[in-house]
């Protein structure tokens, strides 16, 4: 638990534990000035009081039987410790049964019962505080905690207001059985007055990105919304750069777009676990009337990732599909989600990626969309010229490639014009120019396409072929077709040339 900064604190809220440290202080300063009259006057002044800080359980975390957690509106859970492990004894009737309590909860809550702190000590008397405990939140305590021990020893621990309002630094605390009244810090209030939802073990979707060949929204009725979905395999060399844009139209995606994406999917973490989803928990949640379904396509294939020792560790993953629901809202920023037939909480500005996105934004504004390092070869055709076909010769794998290295200055590619070698590095700088062409504008609705007047086809090193045709739109630009597909309009001549 992280250890707060200790702060000066305020004095007592009661008229008369307030009149008690005033007398004290009055006191002490006429002792001190009858001192001082002995003294010489330029000795140093009495210094300031320590605080008292310690501790009221200080044991190793397998000492702990149980703990209760009583909160000031009203719900109150305990758990008992069961095989080295925290488990929630139900006694709800309405969600009979048990679990095992979220590992990184039930840590948190293990170490805040076994070393319960105090930070300062406002008084030793009772008498002082006890029968104003109203002044103190601690008639009726913030929070309760009744943590028992394997030997039999049981502490009590109440919790009341906040001692230092501006800041919320430190509580009220009383221990049943001590005479004294705590401060407590505000790290150890928010571990112990914690949600019986939270110690519901929350399931994730793991969704690797790497995998994903379709994404899916879906309306309240199930009808398709927006589609995204992969041309090819998820482990071909250009697969980032081949998804398409199929819902509400065909067309092809833009790289960055689909990344984003990607990873907002891999960043989809549900928050608390809120039920079953029962009749009653999905009416009550508004999945009985969704307001999206989010369907993630994800393929067999295999992850690697390098461990701490070194080793570089794969995991196969099966073909399968993440399916979320969405819900009502529960605040301005938390929605109901339906994942597995459990009701959780999940952050809305994650699933806005998903259904505020429009699938216009998402598609691609450059014509050529295979990069270099992609790129086998690119054959381009124009009305009344000689076609020109360029391939890119790489040197194979191995031994043969580290040979080939660079000579003179040349990379180790090479780049063939119809059969003949030209400098690869006046090919890639054009190629590079022509990757950065972006469309005009968008096409209206219904316009017939043309028949093309330049045509462009990029074969891929993992064997896809893309194409871009241009054809009259008007007397300024050109109607883009990629792939078969036309959304977009480009000004004339707005592809560059290759050399």
């Amino acid at each position: 638990m992280q250890k707060v900064e200790r702060r000066k604190h305020k004095a007592l809220k009661h008229r008369r534990l307030t009149g008690l440290i005033l007398c004290a202080l009055l006191l002490a300063g006429c002792v001190t000035a009858a001192v001082l009259l002995r003294r010489n006057a330029e000795e140093e002044p009495a210094p300031a009081r320590q605080r008292i800080a310690g501790s009221i359980t200080k044991r190793p975390q397998d000492d702990l039987a149980s703990l209760t957690l009583i909160r000031r509106d009203g719900e109150s859970w305990t758990v008992v410790r069961e095989k080295g492990e925290l488990r929630l004894q139900q006694e709800d009737s309405a969600e009979p049964g048990s679990w095992v309590v979220d590992e990184n909860v039930a840590y948190m809550l293990q170490d805040a019962a076994v070393n319960l702190t105090y930070e300062d000590v406002f008084t030793e008397k009772r008498e002082d505080w006890a029968p104003h405990a109203e002044d103190f939140g601690l008639d009726h305590p913030l929070v309760t905690a009744v943590i028992r021990f394997t030997d039999g020893k049981e502490v009590t621990a109440r919790i009341g207001d906040s001692a230092d309002p501006d800041h919320n630094a430190y509580y009220y605390m009383s221990v049943d059985g001590d005479d004294r009244l705590f401060a407590v810090a505000s790290g150890t209030v928010q571990d112990l007055n914690t949600e019986k939802t939270l110690l519901h073990p929350v399931r994730q979707p793991e969704i690797r990105g790497v995998l994903l060949d379709r994404i899916t929204i879906r309306d309240a009725e199930g009808k398709t919304v927006t589609e995204w979905a992969l041309q090819g395999k998820v482990d071909d060399r250009d697969a980032a750069e081949n998804w398409l844009v199929t819902e509400p139209f065909a067309y092809p995606a833009d790289y960055e777009s689909m990344k984003n994406l990607r990873e907002s999917a891999e960043n989809l973490r549900m928050g608390t676990y809120v039920g079953k989803a029962d009749e009653e928990t999905t009416a009550r949640c508004g999945l009985d009337h969704p307001t999206a379904v989010i369907e993630l396509h994800m393929a067999a294939g295999s992850t690697g990732t390098v461990g701490v020792t070194g080793v570089y560790d794969v995991t196969e993953w099966p073909e399968r599909t993440v399916t979320i629901t969405i819900g009502s809202s529960k605040s301005d920023m938390v929605d109901y989600v339906l994942f597995d037939g459990e009701v959780y909480t999940l952050n809305h500005f994650t699933l806005s990626a998903f259904t505020e996105t429009e699938p216009l934004s998402t598609a691609a504004r450059y014509p050529v969309a295979t990069p270099l390092n992609s790129l086998e070869s690119v054959l381009t055709e124009k009305e009344g010229e000689e076609a020109v076909l360029y391939s890119l010769v790489r040197p194979e794998s191995g031994a043969e490639a580290e040979d080939a290295g660079e000579e003179d200055g040349e990379p180790a590619i090479r780049c063939l014009r119809n059969g003949t070698e030209i400098p690869y590095s006046a090919f890639s700088a054009a190629y590079e120019r022509i990757l950065t062409v972006t469309v005009s504008g968008r096409l209206p609705d219904g316009w017939q396409v043309k028949p093309a007047h330049t045509k462009y086809t990029f074969r891929t090193v993992s064997g896809g072929t893309h194409t871009v045709e241009l054809s009259d739109y008007d007397g300024m630009h050109d109607a883009v077709t990629m792939d078969g597909h036309a959304l977009f309009y480009l000004i004339k001549d707005g592809m560059t040339e290759l050399p």
